[in-house]
């Protein structure tokens, strides 16, 4: 199964682009740079699945649905944890700051429909991707995903998050592991930010990934904060060697 970045940093600035990876192609997590899609692509979306409802997650989840409204014929699903879920519907989809299209009505039923995921579960999505949501280390319901393509390789997706262990030893239970998706936010030079905002360094991650204990898994890195790329692919090299890069937009990976 392919994964396509359209997004992979965070924090906006001339030419970066905010986390959103098409998998397949029906599922997209978060929906910081949907836009990109083109109609057909956008159309062809049926699930968005919601690391957190930080605004560099959800940016453009409403320009989706409104587009959902006009070029789907069948709602578009917005997955995540209860806590993400109602930020969204709360604070951005309220019919104040953008309408709520929950509660617009196309001919084949609303333009969008939000689901609870259940923790430490696996949920089947389109294209017979499985996907496993794991609390994280971070706010506004922050989730990270075990992933499973239909051909048995999996993947770890940690989304934002500082130090954690749940999504480690959930990990550990899967035997073939082909790629780690991970957040890198800060330079080693900033651990006391990384830290106290709930974000990783690359110090940090390779202290992370020593909890799987997998290391011929390659390892792509996201989330960076576009102003201190150079120093944080500096800081990756140090600590990880060949074994991680930084992920940027038109990437594709699969597993």
């Amino acid at each position: 199964m392919h994964i396509e970045v359209l997004g992979a940093d965070g924090g906006k600035k001339s030419g970066s682009s905010l986390v959103a990876m098409k998998i397949g192609r029906s599922v997209l997590i978060d929906a910081g740079s949907a836009s990109s899609l083109k109609d057909d692509e956008q159309s062809q979306i049926e699930v968005v699945l919601l690391t957190h409802a930080h605004l560099d997650h959800i940016l453009e989840l409403g320009f989706m649905a409104d587009a959902a409204a006009s070029l789907r014929d069948s709602p578009l699903r917005v997955l995540g944890s209860a806590a993400s879920l109602k930020a969204v519907q709360t604070h951005y989809m309220n019919d104040l700051v953008w309408p709520d299209f929950s509660r617009i009505r196309t001919s084949s039923g609303p333009a969008v429909i939000y689901e609870t995921i259940v923790d430490h579960e696996w949920v089947e999505l389109p294209g017979g991707l499985s996907a496993m949501p794991v609390p994280v280390s971070h706010g506004a319901g922050a989730r990270g995903f075990l992933l499973r393509s239909p051909s048995g390789g999996a993947a770890v997706y940690t989304g934002d998050t500082g130090p954690t262990s749940d999504i480690w030893e959930e990990a550990s239970k899967l035997e073939d592991i082909e790629l780690i998706l991970a957040e890198v936010s800060f330079p080693d030079s900033m651990t006391d930010l990384a830290i106290s905002s709930d974000h990783l360094t690359p110090k940090l991650l390779a202290e992370e990934l020593r909890k799987l204990d997998r290391p011929s898994a390659p390892v792509f890195a996201f989330h960076l904060k576009p102003w201190y790329r150079q120093e944080i692919d500096r800081d990756l090299s140090r600590r990880l060697g060949d074994r991680a890069v930084l992920l940027m937009r038109g990437d594709r990976l699969t597993f």
